[in-house]
């Protein structure tokens, strides 16, 4: 994946190490002075033996920086590069079915990192992400995805309708998560190429990507409470799929 000029920064001992391991271009490693820093002294060595710079900032300047779940270590890094839809295709292995996850207003940089993070787990081939209405791919994403944004696909579209034209076009069928849907995941055949296409943490799917989603589908619910949290409904709908992908496989 290649990767611009432009830089933000990452906190975390996960994230950091992710970025190591994932060969996404580190610039500096930046560590709270003063600190314990024996639980992240496997990450400085390894950004050391890669000739990275670390340094050490004055306590009350990263505190201001960084919160408290930063552990004391954050990373300046590369941007995130998105790939061509043609791309994430093109790396399905031959031995798998296309699945991807597209995103339809997801304005929560903890869902959006959450489900990147979820996506990555469950074997997803590509996210999918809009132009605009989408959370910014930034310190508090990147810190949800646990640093799994640094090995996950993602492609950015013009809008979710050009990613569904563009599903139809491939032979890929486009199941949109509703809970008002009639029919439940469990009565759906996900075993085919598969894209899920996840609605915004308040109002769900927009009304017209709704319309053009090849079938919606919904979780079933037992308890009071009829709606669930974004990423929470993304990853029970992902092993859902893989559940009928493993057992008919």
């Amino acid at each position: 994946m290649a990767h611009s000029g432009k830089t933000i920064h990452i906190y975390g001992k996960q994230p950091v190490n992710e970025a190591l391991e994932s060969g996404w271009p580190v610039k500096v490693i930046l560590v709270r002075g003063r600190d314990d820093q024996g639980h992240a002294d496997s990450v400085l060595k390894k950004a050391r033996s890669r000739g990275i710079k670390i340094s050490t900032m004055d306590p009350r300047d990263f505190d201001s920086r960084f919160p408290k779940a930063s552990q004391g270590i954050a990373a300046t890094v590369g941007e995130v590069k998105f790939k061509p839809l043609e791309q994430l295709l093109a790396g399905v292995p031959l031995d798998e079915v296309p699945l991807f996850v597209a995103l339809d207003g997801i304005q929560d940089p903890q869902n959006l990192g959450s489900i990147c993070r979820t996506s990555h787990a469950m074997g997803v081939h590509g996210l999918v992400v809009p132009r605009r209405r989408t959370a910014p791919f930034g310190e508090g994403a990147f810190k949800a995805s646990a640093g799994a944004m640094f090995h996950q696909p993602i492609s950015e579209v013009p809008n979710i309708h050009h990613f569904i034209q563009w599903c139809k076009k491939n032979g890929i069928w486009v199941c949109g998560l509703d809970g008002g849907a009639d029919t439940s995941l469990w009565e759906m055949d996900l075993t085919v190429p598969l894209a899920l296409v996840v609605g915004s943490e308040g109002k769900g799917l927009s009304r017209l990507v709704r319309e053009r989603c090849d079938y919606l589908a919904k979780i079933p619910m037992f308890g009071k409470i009829d709606s669930l949290n974004a990423s929470v409904a993304c990853g029970m709908a992902l092993y859902e799929v893989q559940r009928q992908r493993k057992l008919h496989g």
